[in-house]
C-alpha cells in the first residue's frame, strides 16, 4: 500500500510540473535557484540557511523595486533569482556567472515562489564561508546567510522530507517544500 501511496504522490507531481506561466512569473513575490551539481555519481543541490530561519532551502528570495531608465519597477523572478543567489553566496557566484548557468527558459513555481535552474561544478562550501564580510549596511544582504550545505538529491527525495544527512555528514532540518520541488524538477527532467 505504501509503494501505491508513493506512486500516486508522484503522479500527482508530474501532472503539476508545468513551466511557471507568464501571469505567474509576473505575480510572483519571491525567487530562487535550484542549483545541481554532478559530484562522484551523485546529483547534488546546494542549500543554505536564513539567520532568521530552522531550516535549510535554496537561494532565494523577495523581489526588490529596481531603478531603471523608465523609473522604478518591480524586479522580474530570473533578476530576482539572480541577485538572491549572488547575495545569499556572499558574492561567490557572481551575476555574470549566474547568467551564464542558470537556464531563464527552465522555471517553477507554487505559492508565490518561483525557481530557476542551474548545473554547476560543485565548489567547497569553505570557499563561501571563509570570504570577509563588510560591516556596512551596503552589505547586510551578504549577512543573512547562516550556513551552507550540499546534499544528495536521492538522500532528500529517499527521505522523510524533513531531516536530512548533508555531504559533510551533518544532520540538517529542510523547508518542508524542498522534497516535493525536486520531485517536480526530476519529473521535469531538470536533472
Amino acid at each position: 500500500m505504501k509503494q501505491a501511496g508513493s506512486c500516486l504522490f508522484l503522479l500527482l507531481v508530474v501532472l503539476s510540473s508545468t513551466a511557471v506561466s507568464a501571469d505567474a512569473n509576473r505575480d510572483f513575490m519571491a525567487a530562487g535557484i535550484l542549483l545541481v551539481a554532478q559530484h562522484q555519481q551523485s546529483t547534488q543541490v546546494f542549500l543554505v540557511k536564513h539567520n532568521s530561519r530552522p531550516f535549510f532551502e535554496m537561494p532565494g528570495g523577495r523581489r526588490q523595486l529596481v531603478s531603471d531608465t523608465g523609473g522604478e519597477r518591480r524586479e522580474t523572478a530570473y533578476e530576482t533569482a539572480i541577485r538572491e543567489a549572488f547575495e545569499e553566496t556572499r558574492g561567490y557566484l557572481s551575476p555574470d556567472h549566474l547568467r551564464q548557468i542558470v537556464d531563464s527558459t527552465r522555471s517553477m513555481g507554487d505559492r508565490g515562489f518561483v525557481f530557476f535552474f542551474a548545473r554547476t561544478d560543485r565548489f567547497p562550501i569553505s570557499a563561501i564561508s571563509e570570504l570577509s564580510q563588510l560591516e556596512d549596511d551596503s552589505a547586510a544582504a551578504f549577512r543573512e546567510v547562516a550556513d551552507y550545505a550540499w546534499v544528495a538529491v536521492d538522500t532528500v527525495l529517499a527521505g522523510d522530507g524533513a531531516t536530512v544527512i548533508d555531504v559533510d555528514g551533518r544532520s540538517i532540518e529542510l523547508r518542508r517544500e524542498l522534497k516535493a520541488r525536486l520531485l517536480r524538477a526530476r519529473a521535469a527532467g531538470w536533472f
